[in-house]
């Protein structure tokens, strides 16, 4: 949103520069063929009238008025610099009628325009109220039904669990792996949506403390020891006793996603996520991988919503363009930047710098 907003900033103040270039050219041309041949009265006070229209094109009306104040000086220096002509208390009076027309323009256009804007400002700020309405809706929606959804989901894997140690038959051993593991992809995917709706709502505060790494570690290995080896990949979290000064829940949130992510999209080899100290005082922690890959020209959308890559294995893995959202929305609120290195066929690294503790 900051970046639409920025460059519909730089669209407008162009426009303005524009608007105000043809008017000073307009100005100029009509002052002098003012000064330069019979003194034009009423007549230039028109042609002024009409680069003050011209102007109310601006994006604030009150430049207008600045506008109008200068062809108001044009319109007097016209009177000054020109050859006397015709008797003089009419010329002054066509003077003065320029000046009235010149400023009933200015004030009763900027009226019209302010009156515009603020009809519109205020439908943007009604849309603005039922959009947050709905999305706040929307979180409550989701906040109420994920913990049935997730028990559901926790009751299918434990009933796959059992299926697959009470029988012998190897057909349906291979059902039951399939289920859990359509079932966990689907837990994957709730998780990815539920993280991703309460980043978009704005409503995450952040619980700034001193996080020892090693804990989110561990805990990442318990939780992925068993997805890698199953697709015959190692994994490898180097323990430091380092501790960094950030949230824990986003900052695991942001481990988790990526390490899920190399994972997903490594099929030999191994994933290796590591924390070192960066220059400067920070520390940097990469999560590197021997996978896929992506090309260079996807690098710059990786990170936007619902955005898979053309040999994205979605069908097969279940990505589903939410994860690395999730990592950068996560990241900006910590104030800090996903950095990614990524050939095809030689796998990915990404990286981010957090900020060591104090001890």
């Amino acid at each position: 949103m900051q970046g639409l907003a920025g460059s519909s900033d730089r669209l407008r103040n162009r426009a303005n520069m524009q608007i105000i270039l043809i008017c000073a050219v307009l100005a100029a041309a009509i002052f002098i063929f003012d000064i330069a041949s019979l003194p034009l009265g009423v007549a230039a006070g028109v042609a002024y009238v009409a680069v003050v229209l011209i102007s109310l094109w601006l994006s604030h009306w009150k430049l207008s008025l600045i506008v109008a104040g200068g062809v108001s000086i044009l319109t007097i220096l016209g009177f000054l610099l020109s050859e006397p002509a015709g008797v003089l208390w009419m010329v002054m009076m066509n003077r003065l009628l320029a000046l009235f027309a010149i400023w009933l323009t200015a004030m009763l256009g900027g009226w019209l325009v302010f009156v515009k804007h603020k009809k519109l400002e205020e439908a943007l700020t009604r849309a603005e109220r039922e959009a947050d309405s709905a999305n706040s809706a929307k979180s409550r929606f989701l906040a109420t039904t994920s913990n049935d959804m997730r028990q559901h989901l926790q009751t299918l894997s434990l009933l796959s669990a059992v299926l697959r140690k009470s029988v012998d038959d190897p057909k349906i051993q291979k059902i039951s792996v399939q289920q859990s593991e359509a079932v966990a992809e689907l837990g994957d995917l709730l998780n990815s949506i539920l993280e991703f709706s309460e980043l978009e709502s704005g409503t995450v505060d952040l619980n700034i403390e001193d996080v020892p790494i090693d804990e989110i570690f561990r805990q990442l290995k318990s939780e992925f020891d068993e997805q890698a080896r199953t697709k015959g990949l190692s994994l490898t979290l180097e323990s430091h006793d380092t501790v960094v000064h950030s949230d824990r829940v986003l900052l695991t949130r942001i481990i988790r996603s990526l390490l899920s992510n190399a994972i997903r999209y490594t099929n030999k080899g191994g994933v290796t996520v590591g924390c070192y100290p960066e220059y400067g005082g920070g520390m940097r922690i990469t999560v590197q991988d021997t996978g896929i890959g992506v090309a260079a020209n996807n690098l710059a959308r990786i990170f936007d919503e619902f955005y898979r890559v053309d040999h994205d294995p979605v069908g097969k893995d279940g990505g589903r363009g939410l994860g690395l959202a999730v990592v950068e929305t996560s990241a900006n609120l910590l104030g800090t930047k996903v950095e990614v290195k990524s050939e095809p066929g030689q796998g990915s690294r990404f990286s981010f710098v957090v900020p060591a503790a104090d001890l």
